[in-house]
């Protein structure tokens, strides 16, 4: 059979009788999987998209799902209708995607925190011991112990992330957003001018 007859064959096929036609031969998977990514990737860009909420993040969840599936389609079941089977693949790979996108963006975040408090420390270098260290010490101690530990052993102790995880015998992960979140209540409490807010 050549190449385009398969083709219109397998295109009058069912979700599930594509599948089942697939564990025939290589070469049947490998049509079988072609002519299911065609027939569906409209749909799974659609709710991708709709989850994400841009089309870059989208198409990349729209790749991640259909190179599981082309990996995978032998594992497919029949426990429920493909297309479930298919839209679970793509919303776990949205929240890869999203998770990813998250954390590069705390990452930035954590930089650019980490800039500021610099940025203040030198500045206020010289009255370091006046009114903006008073600031400094009533917002840290209006913080929950959490947040406050955490700044503690970046700022005064001068820890890296590893070894703040460490200390606190958590994840790397859990100790940048630990950090984050310190960062952001912390930020939201101080004024450079030495004025604490309530926080």
């Amino acid at each position: 059979m050549n190449k385009i007859k398969l083709i219109q064959e397998l295109e009058q096929l069912t979700d599930e009788q594509l599948v089942a036609r697939s564990g025939e031969s290589a070469r049947l998977y490998s049509a079988a999987c072609n002519a299911l990514i065609k027939r569906h990737r409209q749909d799974i860009l659609r709710r991708c998209r709709a989850r994400l909420g841009n089309l870059a993040d989208a198409e990349e969840a729209v790749q991640e799902t259909l190179l599981r599936v082309f990996r995978n389609l032998s594992g497919f079941r029949g426990d429920a209708a493909f297309r479930t089977w298919l839209f679970t693949i793509a919303d776990n790979q949205c929240s890869n995607v999203y998770q990813r996108r998250m954390r590069r963006i705390m990452g930035e975040h954590l930089q650019a925190l980490m800039e500021i408090h610099d940025e203040l420390r030198h500045e206020h270098a010289p009255d370091i011991d006046g009114d903006v260290s008073q600031a400094v010490r009533e917002v840290l101690f209006a913080l929950p112990e959490q947040a406050r530990d955490v700044l503690m052993l970046r700022f005064y102790r001068d820890l890296s992330l590893d070894d703040i995880a460490q200390t606190l015998g958590i994840g790397l992960s859990a100790a940048k957003m630990r950090l984050y979140r310190a960062m952001a209540q912390f930020e939201a409490g101080f004024q450079p001018t030495g004025e604490a807010r309530p926080v």
